[in-house]
């Protein structure tokens, strides 16, 4: 039994067993106790490495933002004058602008006339400013084409002699000559029929038309004035569409030119200043709008100047005696005394103490009124049954607002002549 059990015993794994066998005894490795040596001094070396870097990128980023703040502060620093002087250019900009309303008390109504007028302009491809034959130069506003010639897109500017038939034709003629040096010049007259509809035109030509048929009812001037905005409204071979803003002094004739050239009341009209209030757009044709502003005043202005130009109400006039006094000085005086079947009279009181006999205009006591004969003169005035007309200066002076260059610019529509 115990031979048995030695013989079925495994042969163990000793060296001897292995040298018998022919094989190798397996390598065991013993582990020995590692003791593990402190880096405390290495780490406290490498952490203080660490923090003089940081240290020295905190003081370098310290140092770019002081100089980026300093240059800031003076970037900052030049900004902000130009931004002040821009506001107060602006500011006095505006101001200025709004002087061309001074026939307005309220400030809030000045500035809601001058939104309309900015708002013509800014909409507008071309500028018609409506001018009064008998005083074109007095009418013309100098500030207003400034301002669209300084506005965005290219605008045109074309300037409409209105009221032709109060003027003599060789007059006419004489101004047509004189602003034709500066802007693209159309002599028109408006309609005075008072239909809504089928306005009449006439489509013979200002230059080729009688006076007697001047002073009819029918509309003068349309089709130059029509050939002209055609022109604009071609691109090459191309037709664009294109709004007209009307523009000019109150009681120039805007809306009854609007009113003319669509041949229908499109537009109310008045003898009195300020009936047009907002703007209002026209539809000439499927290719042209016409964009109708508030009347506009050049200023500053003498109260008579701009009483003279009716952009105050006559029955608002504190004082309509002085205007009546300017009146008499520049107009005929024979012809005033035929009209008003006066004569003899030395001073503007005598002659408006006449009037007011002539008329009936008397105060309580039998005194005759003075000031509501005035403003019976005045009312004739602006409804252009005095005769009135300037002559144009004799040599021509290119406004400061205008240059050649622009001049060449604006004329390079063809007007018929």
């Amino acid at each position: 039994m115990m031979k048995l059990r030695h013989k079925n015993k495994k042969p163990g794994k000793s060296s001897k067993g292995c040298k018998k066998s022919g094989k190798k005894a397996a390598f065991k490795l013993v582990s020995t106790p590692q003791f593990v040596h402190s880096n405390d001094h290495t780490n406290r070396e490498a952490e203080l490495k660490k923090k003089r870097i940081e240290e020295m990128r905190e003081k370098q980023q310290a140092a770019r933002e002081q100089e980026r703040h300093r240059r800031r502060t003076m970037e900052s620093y030049c900004q902000d004058v130009l931004r002040r002087q821009e506001e107060f250019e602006s500011k006095e900009e505006a101001l200025q602008e709004l002087n061309m309303f001074p026939q307005l008390d309220d400030e809030a109504t000045r500035k809601a006339y001058y939104k309309e007028f900015r708002k013509v302009v800014e909409y507008s491809d071309v500028i018609l400013e409506v001018l009064d034959a008998r005083d074109p130069l007095g009418c013309r506003c100098f500030q207003m084409e400034e301002t669209v010639l300084r506005a965005e897109g290219n605008k045109k500017l074309v300037l409409v002699l209105n009221k032709i038939d109060l003027v003599p034709k060789d007059i006419i003629e004489k101004w047509l000559d004189y602003l034709r040096n500066e802007l693209p010049t159309v002599a028109f007259k408006a309609s005075t029929q008072h239909q809504v509809k089928n306005l009449n035109r006439c489509s013979v030509p200002v230059e080729q038309a009688s006076e007697s048929l001047l002073k009819s009812k029918a509309c003068f001037g349309a089709e130059n004035l029509m050939r002209v905005l055609g022109n604009y409204c071609r691109l090459g071979e191309v037709r664009t569409h294109i709004r007209v803003g009307v523009v000019g002094l109150p009681n120039v004739g805007k809306s009854s030119l609007i009113n003319s050239l669509k041949r229908s009341r499109a537009c109310s009209v008045g003898a009195v200043p300020g009936i047009t209030k907002f703007m209002q757009e026209v539809h000439l044709d499927k290719f042209i709008r016409l964009l109708d502003a508030p009347g506009i005043v050049p200023g500053p202005n003498s109260e008579v100047g701009t009483i003279l130009r009716n952009c105050i109400h006559v029955q608002k006039l504190a004082d309509p005696v002085t205007p009546v006094e300017t009146i008499l000085q520049r107009c005929n005086l024979e012809e005033i005394s035929n009209y008003y079947g006066v004569s003899g009279f030395q001073t503007t009181e005598h002659f408006l103490m006449a009037v007011a006999q002539r008329l009936g205009k008397k105060k309580k006591g039998g005194i005759y009124n003075q000031e509501e004969a005035a403003k019976a003169v005045l009312s004739d005035w602006v409804s252009g049954k005095i005769s009135f007309y300037t002559l144009p200066p004799a040599t021509h002076t290119l406004p400061t607002h205008l240059s050649a260059e622009i001049v060449k610019e604006m004329t390079k529509v063809i007007i018929s002549h």
